[in-house]
Order: structure tokens, then sequence, then C-alpha cells
């Protein structure tokens, strides 16, 4: 579906380029749901998160991505760093359990665990450009420098990248005043960056009021790329805020999502509380394994696994980025039919589904947007 009769163009996400995994689970990037080949006639441009500050751990990783999608004609936006990978030990697997009684002949086989247990845990630790006075000195936030993102702007521009997203911060969690100043002054030395090699700057919504944005926009003239699946859980009206900035959106994330920040902090603090419990048990474990103490390192072990499924099951996103047919509070149907309109009248829209790629997802957005040119049944 490679796109040169319209203004419209639609994508999907990569956020996996950093630690080898999606930051959301279940992952909503392409490389852990089939190839880019595989996608190729289905999507239009990738939105391509660089979580790699400076480009210091997976350089090779971005050029691979950046070439690959060059050669299949698939455009690229760029999402400047929002979290930063953090690699831990895997817990040991705990030995088989021994069965009761011994296997007769006619028992069947026993099932094979398909499931591979990964090399590390990763975690994400968000970083953002300004910290609200609230958030300072808290130890699951990194503070982004321009300097961080100066070599991903570079590479962008060598690639022919045309947009960049610039992150504020996380849903609900608005900058204050002096954070304000801190994120201006960063983004007016990467917006000059990016401008002096022909890349716009739009700044995504999340953590930024609309005043605030007025004020960037009017010195800066750069976008907003609206995520819906934000705005939801900061309660906005998501077609009154996509009609009254319609000109400034050009890049507008589509997702199913649940009311209220507290669903996106509640899974946050779940997942940090199952971390601590995750890193304490392995500090117990070694210290177990060194005292040669085999009954305790065992008694451990059990506790280092459970920590590591609580970690996993805390780490689930069951409440955003949800498919565009599931359940969810956002009825998308008028604001895409809004979107159909500006398109008509000529305007330039990318269309980017920040969901689990799925094709229903391309069908529901196509029925709404592009009536004509879809053929199936939804």
């Amino acid at each position: 579906m490679i796109n040169n009769e319209t203004t419209f163009y639609l994508g999907y996400v990569e956020q996996a380029i950093g630690g080898g995994k999606d930051p959301l689970s279940p992952s909503i990037s392409i490389s852990k749901n089939g190839s880019l080949a595989k996608w190729r006639g289905k999507l239009d441009f990738l939105n391509l998160r660089v979580n790699d500050p400076g480009l210091k751990n997976y350089k090779q990783e971005f050029v691979n991505i950046l070439k690959k999608t060059s050669e299949l004609g698939i455009e690229v936006v760029i999402t400047l760093p929002e979290y930063v990978p953090m690699h831990f030990e895997m817990a040991p697997e705990l030995p088989p359990k021994v069965p009761l009684k011994p296997a007769a002949e006619t028992d069947a086989p026993p099932k094979k665990n398909l499931y591979k247990r990964p090399d590390k845990l990763v975690h994400f630790k968000n970083c953002y450009l300004a910290l609200p006075g609230i958030l300072s000195g808290n130890k699951s936030y990194k503070l982004l420098t321009p300097e961080d993102c100066f070599p991903i702007i570079e590479m962008a521009g060598e690639y022919g990248v045309k947009h960049i997203i610039v992150p504020v911060g996380e849903p609900g969690m608005f900058i204050d005043p002096q954070a304000e100043i801190v994120f201006k002054k960063s983004f007016k030395t990467i917006h000059e960056s990016a401008r002096l090699l022909g890349i716009k700057t739009h700044i995504r919504n999340g953590g930024i009021s609309s005043g605030v944005f007025k004020k960037l926009h009017r010195e800066f003239d750069c976008g907003l790329a609206y995520d819906v699946g934000v705005g939801q859980l900061e309660c906005d009206d998501v077609l009154d805020i996509y009609t009254q900035y319609k000109d400034q959106i050009s890049i507008l994330f589509v997702q199913q999502a649940l009311q209220g920040f507290d669903k996106y902090t509640g899974r946050k603090d779940a997942m940090e509380s199952a971390l601590k419990d995750y890193i304490t048990a392995q500090k117990d474990y070694k210290a177990a394994l060194e005292e040669n103490d085999n009954e305790y390192a065992e008694k451990v072990l059990k506790r280092y696994n459970f920590a590591l499924k609580d970690y996993e099951e805390a780490s689930l996103n069951k409440f955003f980025n949800l498919g565009l047919f599931q359940n969810g509070d956002l009825n998308l149907v008028p604001l895409l039919k809004e979107v159909r309109k500006d398109i008509e009248a000529g305007d330039l829209k990318y269309v980017l589904i920040e969901a689990v790629p799925n094709t229903r997802n391309n069908d529901f957005v196509l029925k709404n947007v592009l009536p004509g040119t879809f053929t199936g049944t939804f």
C-alpha cells in the first residue's frame, strides 16, 4: 500500500532495537510480529523509536533498519529516546519436577516447552528532556540531553528522514514552569539541529499542556504529534483537540485505551515494585551460593523465579495500546472521518497504528479514512 496518490500514509511502530525487547508487553514492534518484508505493502511508513541515547549501544541496529526501510521503499519517522534499557541477570530456571511415579510405557510423552527464556531481564527507565519537580531525584527517570539526541538526528539526516518526534513526558505528569524552561532550552537546540538537515520536529502530547505547546509552536513552528491513547489517559476530548489543532497535527497515533492516567501509573508502579523484589531475590540467591548453603539457595531460587513471574505479569499492558477493534473507551470513527475530510482537502496526514500489528487494524483505518480503496469486510 505504498502511497503515491493521496496525502494519507499508514504506519506502524518499531521500538525494540534498544535491548532487543519492546518496552510494551505484548509488543507493538514490527520486528516482534513478523519481518518488515512481510508487512511491505501494508504500511507506508515506520515510526522508529530510538531508545538508545547517544547511539552508544545499538547504533548498528539503528542503521540496519534505516537501510532496510530504504530498500523496501518505506518512509521512516523517528522518535527521540524515551527509554533507557537496563539489563539484569536472568533467574536460573527451576529444576524439573521429579515425577511421583515412573512413567509407564503407555504414557504419552511429555509435551515440549517451546518457550525459550531470554538471556537477560530488560527493564526500561524513562528519560525525558525535562522532569517536573515532583520527579526530582527519582531514580526511575533519567534526564535526556540534546547531546544524547545529536547522533540520532545526524544519522536521520544522512538517510533522508523528514520528520522527528520529540516526547515531553508521561501521561498526566505535566511539566511545571521550571521544567518548561529546561525543556524549551533543550528543544530549541534539537529543533535547530534538525532544521539544518531539513527535518521537521513534532512535539508529542503527554505531559504538556495546550498552553505550553502553543508557545513552542509560535516560536519554532513545530508540529504536534497527537497520540489519541495518551489523550484518553489524560481525559482529553480527542476529537475536539484534533479539530482545534488539525493544522499542526500531521502525525496522528491511533490506539484503543481506557480513560485515566492512573492505569498507566498503576502498571509502572507495579513493575517498579516487582523489579525491586527481583533484585532482592537475586542478591539473596547469590549470597546463598557463595555460602554453599544449598538448602537456602533452593528456597531462594523459587522466590527468584516467582519474582520474575510477578515482573512479567506486572508488565502486561492491559489498558492502552489495544487493537482498534478491541474493547476500549474511544470511539475512533468520528475522528477518522474528520481525518478523511482533511485528506480530501489535500492535507498531509501520517496515521500511526500504535498497537500490535494486525491486518484488522489496517482494515479499520482504511474503511473510515479511504473507503474507496477498502475492498474487504469488517
